[in-house]
C-alpha cells in the first residue's frame, strides 16, 4: 500500500508543472456532467411530485372524459364498481352584465367534488360544503368566479350576472381548483358552478370554433393501483369512445413538451460525456508521448508496468474528479434554482431540492467516462521500452497491441468500464434501447472513421504527387507513417457528428415548440361575423395601426355522418379530437392557403387555385382517432345536404396561433352554404385596452374574447424552453469545438520535429505554415464528410422514434458549424507549429 500511494504521490507531483494543457479535458467532463445531472435532477424532482401526489393532481385516481355526451346510467354504475365517483363538466361561455362581458371557462361539478384536495375561495372556509355555498337561493345559483372577472363584468360579491343568458349570483371568488394542473392551459376567465346549475343554463354553446364541452369522471379507487385498474377500465368501456387517462397523462401538452426538452438533454448529456471522452484519449495520449522523459527514468530505477499505470491513473483520476465535481455543483446548483420555476409552467408545485441518486449517477458517468477513455493511452505508456524512448524524446507513444490487449486479462477493465457506463445511462434514462443504440452508434462511428482515413491515406500514396511543393507536403503528412492524421480525423469526425446530431434535434424541438414559422398571437377573437362587420374591422387595421393584423375565415357547422363509407355512429373514436368531431354539429371551414400557424404532417396543402374535387384536411390527432389515411372519405351533413370528400393532408398547428378548426375544406366545396366570419385582431404591443374600446365603440353588437393573455402565456412558456434548448445546444456545440482543438495535442512533438528538420532543410516560415494549414484544411474537411452522414442520419432517427417530433433538416445552420470548425481546426493547426518555424531550430533541435 505505501508503494502505491507513494506512486500516486510522485504522479501527481509530477503534473504540476501541465495542469493548464488539461483545461480542455476538465470543462469537457465538467459540461457533460452537468447537463446528466441537471436533467436528472429535475426530472427526479417531476416524478416524485407526480408519484407522491398523482391522485390529488388528477383529483381521483383515474379520469374518464368524452365531448359528446355525459355519461349514461349503466357507464355510472361501472365506474362507481371501482370507487368513489365525482363528475365535471368543462366548457366555455360567455358571461355578461349591466356594464361588461367577458369568455369565461366554465366548470361545473358534482356534489362529491372534491375527491381529493380542496377548492381554495376565501368565502370557502376549510371543511366546509362547496355544494351548499353554490346551492340556489330564490332559484338563482350561486358561482366561484376569478377576480379578474369582477373587474371585467364591473360586479362585486352579492352581485348578479349571466353565464349563457342565465342569472348567477357571485358567491365568492376562485383561488385555486384542486385539479388544476390537469385541466392545462384553457381560455377565458375560470368559473366555477354546481351540475345542477348547468342543467340551467340556458345556451351552452362555446362562442368560439373548436371548444367544446367535455364531460369528465374522476374515479377515487377503492382497491389496486391507477396503472393495471386503468387497463381494467379500457377493458371494461372497449367500444364507448371514452378517453382513460392517469394523472401524468392527464397533465397536458406542456408536460410532453418539458419530457421532449428533458430527452434532448439527456442526449446532449451523453453526447457531451463522449466527447469529453474523446478530449480525455486525446490529452493523454498527446501527454503520455510528451512525458517520455519522464517515463524512462522511471522504468530505468525499475518501475513496472503497475507503477507506470498507478503513476498516469493518478493524474487521470484528480483531473476527471475535478472536471466531475464542477460539473456537479453546476448541474444540482442550476437545477436547484429553476425547480420552482419549471413548476410553474408546469402546473406542479416543486420546492427547490437536491436528489442524491441523480446526482451520483452522473458523477459514476462522468467518472467511467474519464476511465474508459483513458484506459488505452495509459497502456501505450506501460507498453513503451526505455531504449526507444531514450532516442525519441515523445515524439510519438508507442502503437497500441490491439491482439495482445483484446486476448490478456488487461482487457477486462475496459470491458468493466463499459457495462458500468451501460449501467449508468440505463438508470439516466430508463431506455435500453436508447442506451444500447448509442453505444453502438458510438462504437461504429469510431470504427467508420478510423476505416475512413485509412482508406484516405492508401489513396493518396497511390496517387501521382502534385507538382505545388507546399500541397505536397501536405499530403506527405496526411499519408505517412507516424503521422497524426487518424487520430485527428476520429476525434474531430466524432466531434463534428455529435454537434450535427444535436444542431438536428435542437433545431426539430425549436419547430416542434415555436412551429415552422413566426407569427402573432391574435388579442381579441370574434365568431359569428356578417360581411360588413369584417369589412368594418379590415379598415381599422394595416400598417402603422394600432391593429397591425386582422384575419378573417368563414365559418359554418356541419356534422360528421360517415367516415369511409362507414356510418360515423358506429366509429370507435380514440382521443378527444375524434370525440368531439362525432359530438354533432362542429364548426368547419374553407381556405385556399395553409395559415402561419399550421403546418402538414402528411400529405400535401392544395393550390391555392384549386378547383378540382372536394378535398378535406384534418388535424393530425384525426388520423389515430378516426382511424383514418390519406385517400379516405368522409361525408359531412350540411344544412342537411351531405357532402363527401377525401383527405389530402393532416396537419398540425400551434396553441399560440389561436384558435383553429379541426376540419379545412378545399375551395369550392362548401363555398356556397351560408356562412358566418371567424375573426381574429392582434393588437399592438401596449395598445390592447385601446383597441377594445374601439372595438366595443364601433361594433358595440360583436361581443369580441380575448385571449391573447392566455395564448402568451403558452407562448412564453414554449419560448423559454425553445431559447433554454438553444442555449444547450450552443454550450455542446462550444464543447464540440473546444474537442476539436484538443485533438491537435496529439503528435504535438512529431510535428514540430518534422517542421524543425524541414527549416533547417530550407523552407521558410511561410511554406511551413501554409502546409500545415492546408494539411488540417484538409483533415478536418475529411472529417467532415462522414461526421455529416452520419450525424444527420442518427439525428433524423432519434428525432422520430425517440422524441417523436417532425424531422427537418437546417443546413444553413450545419454549413455554418461546420465551415467554422474545418476553419478552426485549419488554423489551429498551422498554429501548433508556430514555435517550431519561428524558432532557431538548433534550440528545437536539443529539446527533440
Amino acid at each position: 500500500m505505501h508503494q502505491i500511494w507513494a506512486a500516486v504521490r510522485i504522479g501527481l507531483l509530477d503534473m504540476r508543472g501541465d495542469v493548464r494543457r488539461f483545461l480542455l479535458l476538465v470543462v469537457c467532463l465538467a459540461v457533460g456532467t452537468a447537463l446528466i445531472a441537471g436533467v436528472n435532477s429535475v426530472g427526479a424532482s417531476i416524478t416524485r411530485a407526480i408519484d407522491a401526489g398523482a391522485a390529488e393532481l388528477m383529483g381521483g385516481d383515474l379520469e374518464l372524459s368524452r365531448a359528446d355526451r355525459i355519461a349514461t346510467a349503466d357507464e355510472l354504475a361501472v365506474m362507481a364498481s371501482f370507487g368513489t365517483v365525482s363528475s365535471v363538466v368543462d366548457t366555455n361561455v360567455r358571461a355578461e352584465s349591466a356594464t361588461g362581458d367577458a369568455f369565461v371557462d366554465l366548470t361545473a361539478v358534482g356534489p362529491t367534488y372534491p375527491l381529493l384536495g380542496r377548492v381554495l375561495s376565501p368565502q370557502l372556509p376549510e371543511g366546509a360544503s362547496l355544494s351548499a355555498l353554490l346551492a340556489p337561493e330564490d332559484d338563482v345559483h350561486g358561482a366561484l368566479v376569478d377576480p379578474l372577472l369582477l373587474d371585467q363584468l364591473g360586479v362585486a360579491i352579492g352581485d348578479s350576472f349571466t353565464l349563457g343568458g342565465t342569472i348567477f349570483d357571485v358567491r365568492g371568488t376562485l383561488s385555486k381548483l384542486p385539479d388544476g394542473p390537469v385541466r392545462g392551459f384553457r381560455l377565458g376567465l375560470t368559473t366555477l358552478i354546481t351540475a345542477e346549475g348547468l342543467v340551467a343554463v340556458s345556451d351552452r354553446s362555446s362562442p368560439l370554433p373548436g371548444l367544446g364541452t367535455w364531460s369528465r369522471y374522476k374515479i377515487l379507487l377503492a382497491d389496486g393501483d391507477a396503472d393495471s385498474r386503468q387497463a381494467d377500465l379500457e377493458a371494461a368501456f372497449a367500444d364507448s369512445g371514452w378517453t382513460i387517462r392517469t394523472a401524468r397523462d392527464g397533465l397536458g401538452q406542456m408536460v410532453r413538451y418539458y419530457d421532449l426538452f428533458m430527452r434532448f438533454l439527456i442526449i446532449v448529456g451523453l453526447g457531451s460525456l463522449l466527447i469529453g471522452g474523446v478530449s480525455v484519449w486525446t490529452g493523454m495520449q498527446a501527454y503520455i508521448a510528451e512525458r517520455a522523459g519522464v517515463i524512462a527514468i522511471l522504468r530505468s530505477m525499475g518501475a513496472g508496468r503497475s507503477r507506470i499505470f498507478i503513476h498516469f491513473f493518478a493524474q487521470v483520476a484528480t483531473l476527471a474528479a475535478i472536471g466531475v465535481g464542477i460539473g456537479l455543483i453546476v448541474g444540482g446548483g442550476i437545477a436547484f434554482l429553476v425547480l420552482p420555476t419549471i413548476g410553474g409552467a408546469v402546473g406542479i408545485d416543486l420546492v427547490p431540492a437536491l436528489h442524491v441518486q441523480p446526482l451520483l449517477v452522473a458523477a459514476g458517468a462522468g467518472l467511467v467516462t474519464a476511465f474508459a477513455f483513458s484506459y488505452l493511452p495509459l497502456q501505450q505508456a506501460q507498453a513503451i521500452r526505455p531504449m526507444l524512448l531514450f532516442r525519441s524524446k515523445g515524439l510519438a507513444a508507442a502503437p497500441i497491441e490491439w491482439r495482445a490487449l483484446l486476448l490478456s486479462w488487461q482487457v477486462l477493465p475496459m470491458a468493466a468500464a463499459g457495462v458500468a457506463f451501460f449501467v449508468l445511462a440505463w438508470l439516466m434514462t430508463g431506455d435500453v434501447a436508447l442506451v444500447a443504440a448509442f453505444g453502438l452508434a458510438s462504437a461504429a462511428s469510431a470504427v467508420v472513421f478510423r476505416l475512413f482515413i485509412q482508406a484516405i491515406q492508401l489513396a493518396l500514396a497511390r496517387l501521382s504527387e502534385p507538382r505545388w511543393l507546399i500541397l505536397r507536403h501536405a499530403l506527405r503528412a496526411i499519408s505517412g507513417s507516424g503521422q497524426n492524421a487518424a487520430s485527428v480525423v476520429v476525434s474531430a469526425g466524432m466531434a463534428l457528428a455529435m454537434l450535427i446530431v444535436v444542431l438536428v434535434l435542437q433545431a426539430n424541438l425549436r419547430q416542434e415548440f415555436l412551429g415552422a414559422s413566426a407569427f402573432d398571437v391574435p388579442t381579441l377573437v370574434a365568431s359569428d361575423l356578417f360581411s360588413d362587420e369584417v369589412e368594418m374591422l379590415a379598415t381599422m387595421a394595416g400598417p402603422g395601426t394600432d391593429i397591425p393584423r386582422f384575419v378573417a375565415t368563414p365559418m359554418l357547422r356541419g356534422a360528421l355522418t360517415e367516415i369511409a363509407g362507414t356510418p360515423a355512429a358506429s366509429v370507435r373514436t380514440r382521443g378527444p379530437e375524434a370525440t368531439f368531431l362525432l359530438a354533432g354539429e362542429v364548426p368547419l371551414t374553407f381556405r385556399t392557403q395553409l395559415p402561419a400557424s399550421s403546418r402538414v404532417t402528411a400529405g400535401e396543402w392544395w393550390p391555392a387555385d384549386y378547383t378540382g374535387p372536394g378535398l378535406v384536411s384534418l388535424h393530425q390527432s384525426l388520423r389515430s382517432g378516426l382511424g383514418v389515411n390519406l385517400g379516405d372519405t368522409l361525408t359531412f351533413t350540411i344544412f342537411g345536404e351531405p357532402v363527401t370528400v377525401e383527405i389530402a393532408s393532416f396537419r398540425d398547428y400551434s396553441w399560440q396561433g389561436g384558435i383553429d378548426f379541426l376540419a379545412t375544406f378545399s375551395p369550392g366545396v362548401i363555398d356556397e352554404f351560408p356562412t358566418t366570419l371567424f375573426a381574429a385582431a392582434t393588437a399592438a404591443p401596449g395598445r390592447e385596452e385601446t383597441v377594445e374600446r374601439l372595438f366595443a365603440s364601433e361594433l358595440p353588437d360583436v361581443r369580441f374574447i380575448a385571449i391573447g393573455d392566455t395564448l402568451k402565456q403558452i407562448t412564453d412558456a414554449l419560448s423559454q424552453l425553445s431559447f433554454a434548448a438553444t442555449l444547450v445546444g450552443g454550450l455542446a456545440v462550444g464543447n464540440g469545438l473546444l474537442v476539436l482543438i484538443g485533438s491537435l495535442s496529439t503528435g504535438r512533438r512529431q510535428r514540430e520535429a518534422d517542421t524543425v528538420i524541414t527549416k533547417v532543410l530550407g523552407a521558410t516560415r511561410i511554406e511551413l505554415m501554409a502546409a500545415a494549414f492546408i494539411q488540417y484544411l484538409i483533415l478536418a474537411a475529411l472529417a467532415a464528410l462522414p461526421a455529416l452522414l452520419l450525424g444527420t442520419g442518427l439525428g433524423w432517427l432519434v428525432t422520430l422514434i425517440m422524441l417523436n417530433v417532425d424531422f427537418t433538416l437546417k443546413l444553413d445552420a450545419l454549413g455554418v458549424v461546420l465551415a467554422a470548425a474545418i476553419a478552426i481546426t485549419a488554423l489551429l493547426g498551422a498554429l501548433t507549429i508556430l514555435r517550431a518555424a519561428s524558432a532557431r531550430p538548433a534550440r528545437l533541435l536539443r529539446d527533440l
